[in-house]
């Protein structure tokens, strides 16, 4: 009773000369309408007015895989309740000048996300004065805050100003002469997509906050063993934060240095909190904390 479950949205999918495919004889291939079509899935679904109905007024969203996100933030919503915004975005500092994440900006004095392939490498690498900082340096990551009240007064009069993103895609589709169905190995058609950043220009009260990227960033968009935003990151940077609590609460953590598999379930602590009883002791590297009275101590 506490979970609610929508469907994403569809588009059609175009051939690059502009004409509808087909997925089989009069049925008409579609994709996945972007994570930017969420507005009006929560919109069709009923689920704004089920969180109306249960006094929900504010939204918090992410949309990365990230093990290291902290769902419904206090912190972050806080942040944004307080400085009256409708909605709010997390950034993390870049790693790099040329790292593949698009930046939060002002675009035309509105707030914007300039992807990273839409920014010449000149701009990327500007600093700022002094600082050394780059200029474009805020990381957007994809999570989110809204009020109810602006998803569901006032999103829905500015999707029709959204932008479609076309995505060139491998699509399979039927030959409309022969029936065949074909199975392309290179791109052949067209994907809309919208965004759910599209939505910032269009934001009157607009709040951002700067996140250090180990406390909240962790993606997993890479294949086991590639080295970069994988598996074996995630793990290591969720299983880091934990040894990173407990000696804030004031434990040694047993072979620290060597990355012991030591985690605390968000059960136990969320961002940190209520581990004082750990204060002074060491605790044995391996293992996975569920209840705090039931820590394994060297």
């Amino acid at each position: 009773e506490d979970v609610f479950f929508f469907n994403q949205g569809v588009l059609p999918c175009f051939d690059f000369d502009g004409h509808i495919l087909l997925e089989q004889a009069g049925r008409v291939a579609v994709a996945p309408n972007g994570n930017g079509g969420v507005y009006e899935a929560l919109r069709v679904s009923g689920a704004l007015d089920w969180l109306r109905e249960r006094g929900v007024e504010h939204v918090h969203s992410y949309c990365v895989d990230n093990c290291l996100v902290r769902v419904a933030d206090p912190e972050f919503v806080g942040y944004a309740a307080l400085r009256g915004a409708e909605c709010g975005a997390l950034v993390v500092p870049k790693k790099a000048w040329d790292e593949p994440v698009g930046v939060i900006c002002l675009r035309n004095s509105r707030y914007g996300v300039v992807e990273y392939s839409e920014i010449s490498s000149e701009m990327a690498q500007l600093t700022r004065d002094g600082s050394g900082e780059l200029a474009y340096n805020a990381g957007n990551i994809c999570n989110h805050y809204y009020t109810l009240d602006f998803l569901q007064h006032r999103v829905p009069e500015l999707e029709a100003k959204f932008e479609h993103h076309v995505a060139k895609k491998k699509i399979k589709h039927v030959d409309v002469e022969s029936g065949d169905l074909v199975i392309p190995t290179k791109p052949n058609g067209i994907k809309l997509e919208r965004f759910v950043f599209d939505v910032f220009p269009h934001v009157e009260r607009m709040a951002v906050l700067e996140v250090a990227r180990n406390d909240q960033f962790s993606p997993l968009k890479n294949a086991p063993g590639s080295g970069v935003d994988c598996p074996e990151t995630a793990r290591r940077d969720l299983l880091a934060q934990c040894v990173r609590f407990a000696e804030a609460a004031g434990a040694t953590i047993q072979d620290a240095e060597s990355e012991p598999a030591f985690e605390i379930s968000p059960l136990v602590s969320y961002g940190g909190e209520g581990l004082e009883s750990l204060r002074g002791k060491t605790l044995v590297g391996d293992q996975l904390i569920t209840d705090i009275a039931s820590v394994q101590t060297v």
